[in-house]
């Protein structure tokens, strides 16, 4: 398809493409005038168990803790964990993502904590929802060495590390401007062009026109 054919083909169908710059439009205002939604971000320890020589359990860190927490965030985040969740309250977004303080140079000393959000439009309910997960992760902890037997002097512990903090989440207005209009541009001119084809298909087919064949000339007979 040549371009002057598209060209006729939007024109054809410039009522798709006007649809289509309404959507557009909304899409934008939207963007220009968001609702107001708020992030409370907390971090979690995941602690080693505690010795004589060291019972605050600051430098016996190892990366099997962080594979642990890891193995909580996982069962958190499925189907049954988020059932869970929602079960025990936490109605906005959330989402737990493991860090790892750990370096190339510092392999030895690594502080493995988990970073866990929620999103809403009210902060003071955003907040009591990190406290919800923060426990759910304390107990998921617990239930997953209850499982392993592994003995209660040798229990992984977490703790709260950076207390829950809510702050409005501010986007930026440009880039949501320009993916709305590409999406609308190129969104309209395709579905311009395939209603049109689509229309093009339809469109039965006129029959061709029958040519009339010339009489012959059939002499007649000459009565006696």
């Amino acid at each position: 398809m040549s371009f002057r054919n598209v060209v006729r083909a939007l024109m054809r169908r410039w009522l798709v493409l006007v649809l289509a710059a309404g959507l557009t439009l909304a899409g934008a205002l939207v963007v220009v005038k968001p609702g107001l939604v708020y992030m409370s971000t907390a971090v979690v320890r995941v602690k080693p168990p505690e010795a004589r020589q060291d019972p605050g359990g600051l430098t016996d860190f190892r990366p099997s803790l962080a594979i642990i927490g890891a193995a909580v965030v996982t069962v958190l985040k499925s189907r049954s964990g988020e059932a869970e969740l929602r079960s025990a309250g936490v109605s906005g977004a959330y989402d737990l993502q493991p860090r790892n303080t750990g370096t190339t140079k510092t392999e030895a000393y690594v502080v493995p904590t988990v970073e866990i959000s929620v999103r809403g439009t009210d902060p003071t309910e955003t907040d009591r929802e990190v406290d919800i997960i923060i426990k759910a992760f304390a107990a998921q902890l617990r239930m997953l060495q209850d499982g392993l037997n592994v003995p209660a002097q040798q229990y992984i512990t977490s703790d709260e590390l950076v207390p829950a903090t809510a702050l409005p989440v501010m986007g930026v207005k440009s880039r949501g401007l320009i993916g709305v209009a590409a999406l609308g541009t190129v969104g309209g001119v395709a579905v311009s062009l395939w209603t049109d084809e689509y229309l093009r298909r339809r469109r039965p087919r006129s029959s061709p026109r029958r040519r009339l064949l010339p009489r012959r000339n059939v002499p007649r007979e000459v009565g006696t």
